[in-house]
């Protein structure tokens, strides 16, 4: 997934540090730091978890809380402009009246992970109108807009939990496994073009490899392998279709140590080889 970012909010400004942008959709799997809030100004578009698909359409409203893995799919004809809300400075969060325990659950993913709501929906002008005002006013950057911005984030987190959509879970649940799992992913995802076994994450995290396998298979879904390929795939599919590099150095590059397995496991994935996946792809781009 990538951003276009229209404008950036330093943490001077505002303290939520947001970042306003208009999403450029790859299909590829993401995972970030912050609070992704996002409206679909035109067309649809669907949004892959670890709690399944969801169709979005014109005006629907979706939330991902941190660190949560995540693709859309490769629409054409959809505009999505987004937020990004960075919590980690909680303490500052905390100062302007915001719980501690709070910013920790949604920083640490003990909370709702995926949400939405659709124009018909109790609360949605509310959350619209949040969004709209904060948005524009993070973008034309008028005398004192943090007041006007941060004061919307905060009344938007009130709509968000009065709806009942958003929850934040019982911490000693559900927090110690999100905590690992983050140390984990964290990981993966700073060195997955690297040798990774479950073994050498289970050193670097001190967590034993049987139960990181469980926090995949739990909390994701998915196999520490599954998730471990579309991080290489994701990127071998971005570098065919932004770089020139010859597709035996991309399956390198993308943490494949054989070009064979690199073509097996793109094609099992993608339905196409990585060269035919590159034609394709820069054959939509000049359309």
């Amino acid at each position: 997934m990538a951003i276009r970012f229209l404008n950036s909010v330093t943490s001077t400004s505002s303290s939520f540090r947001v970042s306003c942008g208009e999403l450029v959709v790859d299909d590829l799997w993401s995972v970030h730091h912050e609070v992704e809030l996002g409206v679909v100004r035109s067309g649809s578009i669907t949004i892959e978890t670890a709690l399944g698909i969801t169709q979005l359409s014109e005006g629907d409203i979706f939330f991902i809380a941190p660190n949560q893995k995540h693709r859309f799919d490769n629409n054409n004809n959809v505009h999505i402009e987004i937020m990004l809300l960075n919590l980690n400075d909680g303490s500052t969060l905390t100062q302007q009246f915001i719980p501690t325990a709070v910013i920790k659950s949604i920083v640490g993913g003990n909370c709702t992970k995926f949400l939405y709501f659709k124009p018909d929906e109790d609360f949605y002008g509310h959350i619209y109108d949040c969004f709209e005002t904060a948005f524009k006013t993070e973008i034309d950057k008028q005398r004192g807009f943090y007041l006007l911005a941060t004061g919307k984030f905060y009344e938007l987190f009130y709509y968000l939990f009065e709806s009942r959509k958003f929850e934040i879970y019982d911490i000693e649940t559900h927090g110690k496994k999100d905590r690992a799992l983050r140390r984990v992913t964290e990981y993966i995802n700073e060195n997955f073009c690297s040798l990774l076994t479950l073994d050498i994450i289970a050193e670097h995290t001190g967590l034993s490899r049987y139960y990181i396998s469980h926090l995949f298979k739990e909390l994701l879904n998915t196999t520490f392998i599954n998730y471990l390929n579309e991080l290489r795939l994701s990127r071998a599919a971005l570098l065919l279709t932004t770089t020139d590099t010859p597709v035996i150095e991309i399956a390198g590059k993308s943490g494949f140590n054989n070009i064979s397995n690199f073509n097996r496991a793109f094609k099992m994935y993608y339905g196409i080889t990585p060269s035919k996946y590159r034609k394709s792809e820069r054959s939509k781009a000049k359309v």
